[in-house]
């Protein structure tokens, strides 16, 4: 265990922090009677469907965003295609963080054709994780190939980007039966997850998001600022963690200063979230407030 920073009080009893991206999945799905594990997972946690991701609302950025810690204004990347970090960007990401504390960092994301693949690397390589696997792109396979580090990595970080929702959405649109039959399969692979972790969650946070929405202004889209588009889900569910509906107001950027702060790591001075503490307290009940007001 790390030497938690005395500055930073009141941390859960987190060892290890899981953080799972569900790309493309529309926030206002979670609730769906068609999809069961998102509906277990939002009851079982503090959980938002309404936060908001960053602008452009893709997956890299967003992805970067959620690695480094800043918008994108400050890590530079503004399409949706990956690329290396400027290192005269000198980002502070939470992998690097987390290694630097003598913890393993470790990934799994789809695999990419092979004469991308060494840029690939190159690029998770600067984003600072210490390990990463590639594998098909869909939930279970990646599922799969994260099980050894999930079963035998107890510390750290790990984070799992599905694409399933994201991949279909562009064919054949958001909402299209297509991608409702991805949700599905990604939920399915979602129940699995969390049986997984279960005998581990006295000391393991998940975090469950989406990076963007879609189908705002294009059915087969999500790159505006339209609130379908912009619109996410955020779940934490471990230890310590109330199950509860969070306020209004937070965006993915809370993310990464979230899972610093629960693992006792300083949060670099240019990240621009905060951590989402109230995940850790008790709700006020409407009418003992109302009692006290």
């Amino acid at each position: 265990m790390p030497h938690r920073d005395p500055l930073i009080a009141s941390t859960p009893p987190v060892r290890r922090v899981v953080v799972l991206v569900l790309d493309g999945l529309r926030a206002d799905l979670v609730g769906d009677p068609r999809f069961p594990n998102l509906i277990a997972l939002r009851d079982a946690s503090a959980h938002t469907l309404n936060a908001t991701t960053v602008l452009p609302s893709v997956t890299a950025v967003a992805m970067t965003s959620l690695l480094s810690g800043v918008p994108p204004a400050d890590h530079g990347v503004d399409s949706d295609r990956f690329r290396v970090p400027d290192a005269s960007r000198a980002l502070t990401t939470v992998p690097h963080v987390v290694t630097s504390a003598g913890l393993p960092s470790f990934g799994v994301v789809r695999q990419v054709p092979w004469l991308i693949r060494s840029l690939a690397k190159r690029i998770v390589s600067a984003l600072g994780l210490s390990t990463v696997r590639f594998a098909s792109p869909n939930a279970h396979s990646l599922l799969a190939a994260a099980l050894p580090e999930l079963r035998s990595q107890r510390d750290g970080f790990i984070i799992l980007h599905w694409p399933d929702c994201d991949a279909i959405g562009h064919r054949a649109g958001w909402m299209s039966p297509a991608y409702l039959a991805a949700v599905a399969r990604m939920d399915h692979a979602l129940g699995a997850l969390r049986r997984e972790l279960a005998s581990t969650r006295h000391d393991t946070l998940l975090i469950a998001l989406a990076d963007h929405g879609g189908g705002g202004r294009v059915a087969t889209h999500h790159d505006s600022a339209h609130p379908l588009d912009c619109t996410i889900p955020i779940f934490l569910e471990g230890p310590a963690v109330c199950p509860q509906e969070l306020m209004d107001g937070l965006t993915l950027l809370d993310v990464p200063a979230t899972v610093l702060w629960a693992l006792g790591l300083p949060i670099p001075e240019r990240y621009t979230g905060t951590p989402i503490r109230d995940a850790f307290l008790a709700p006020v009940r409407a009418d003992l407030a109302a009692t006290a007001a």
